[in-house]
């Protein structure tokens, strides 16, 4: 039976431009989670793992970072903000000791924002699909360098090509997203003498160019508002509130 947890709330800053975490996704077993979500469009539930078949392309996108990747000496690839809010709101654990993260995503902007929610990347990065963007979730432990392995990575994908594969929200109002963690990786994440771990959520998109696999423009990383505590019980990790 799921036990919910609230989340700790301590502000954190995000590392921008982690590439090692893209291609990590979920190790669990879907099914060991039983999540009723509601029918309309208001949950998006990424708990499921892909097919292999839907994972997208293999390998990083190409990018122009100061004229060393890709044409045009001394360009760079232009970035902007994410008109988001991202809130921990709780956690979820089951028998096997995996975790579900619920997160509220608010829309802070002055119009309808489109987030990017297939987990068929392959589907989304096909040639030809127009307004190709990827979108990550990732759980990174709160006072780390950005050098360090984030627990878990997950992305999604949209294109105006693709019926579907946007939510829209408008103005002030609140996507909730329901994110997986193995609860092995946070037990590994335990080193170093380590008694407590606190992870946020990062956020981060990319957009790509339509005729290529190759970025055209990066948001900044996005840190959630708060933090969720983990320690460890006799050898596994517990979700609690400080």
């Amino acid at each position: 039976m799921l036990r919910t947890q609230p989340a700790s709330k301590r502000p954190s800053a995000a590392a921008v431009w982690s590439l090692a975490c893209v291609t990590s996704l979920a190790i669990f077993h879907p099914s060991a989670f039983r999540i009723q979500t509601p029918q309309k469009s208001t949950t998006l539930d990424l708990t499921a793992k892909p097919p292999t078949g839907e994972r997208g392309y293999p390998g990083i996108p190409g990018a122009e970072m100061g004229g060393f990747s890709g044409p045009g000496p001394g360009r760079a690839t232009s970035t902007y903000s994410l008109p988001l809010q991202v809130q921990i709101l709780n956690s979820l654990v089951d028998s096997e000791r995996n975790f579900v993260i619920e997160v509220a995503v608010r829309n802070v902007g002055d119009t309808v924002f489109e987030l990017p929610s297939s987990r068929n990347l392959t589907k989304i990065e096909a040639p030809g699909n127009k307004s190709q963007r990827l979108f990550f979730f990732m759980l990174q432990p709160s006072g780390r360098n950005q050098t360090d392995q984030f627990l878990q990575s997950i992305p999604v994908g949209g294109s105006s090509s693709v019926p579907g594969s946007f939510k829209r929200f408008g103005p002030g109002e609140t996507l909730r997203v329901l994110l997986p963690v193995s609860g092995e990786e946070v037990r590994r994440a335990f080193k170093d003498g380590i008694k407590e771990l606190d992870v946020r959520i990062v956020c981060s998109e990319w957009q790509l160019e339509d005729d290529r696999y190759f970025i055209r423009g990066r948001s900044v990383d996005l840190a959630s508002s708060n933090t969720i505590k983990f320690v460890l019980r006799d050898g596994d990790p517990v979700a609690l509130q400080p």
